[in-house]
């Protein structure tokens, strides 16, 4: 009985870890939402239409969601753009690499699904995410022959990981 307990628990431990480890497939937005007048509309709920469209601010939509957000006292609505309700594709669909894309916001200040386009900006990267380009490239290989990963100045390596758990880093010219 308690082999039988420590596997369920190590099975649960390994289970968090992976589901916790896992990047979220959502992004924060947050804009002030004003009405016609100008005036900040506050502790109210108002609703929000997302669309990713790729290549131009007119190119086709590849993803689109709807929400909505309670603002705060001064007008500030915070939304997680991937979690809403989906109207068309999957954020886990999107080949980021075929940019560029844009982020098309349309707004209903009464929290219904009359909107109005607020407006289209092109994504653009955030500082870490820039910062990660200096990890080098990885190429995979078959199983058995390990990986190749490149360091930050062009040289490449192979790493192998044995029966036994041995890792092994040979230099190799970059693929």
């Amino acid at each position: 009985m308690k082999k039988q307990l420590a596997f369920i628990s190590v099975l649960l431990l390994l289970s968090c870890a992976y589901t916790f480890g896992q990047a979220p497939l959502a992004f924060k937005y947050q804009t002030k939402a004003k009405d016609a007048s100008g005036n900040n509309i506050v502790n109210k709920s108002v609703s929000f239409r997302m669309s990713i469209v790729q290549s131009t601010m007119s190119g086709p939509v590849v993803y689109k969601e709807t929400d909505t957000a309670t603002t705060n006292p001064f007008g500030l609505a915070t939304l997680d753009i991937g979690t809403g309700t989906v109207i068309s594709g999957s954020m886990s669909a999107i080949n980021w690499s075929n940019g560029p894309y844009f982020i098309k916001i349309e707004f209903d200040p009464n929290g219904g699904s009359n909107f109005t386009l607020m407006g289209i900006s092109q994504m653009l990267s955030v500082p870490y995410a820039m910062y990660s380009q200096s990890a080098g490239a990885v190429y995979s290989k078959t199983a058995g022959q390990g990986m190749i990963l490149s360091s930050p100045d062009g040289k490449c390596w192979q790493i192998t990981v044995s029966n036994t758990g041995v890792i092994t880093a040979t230099a190799i010219t970059c693929p």
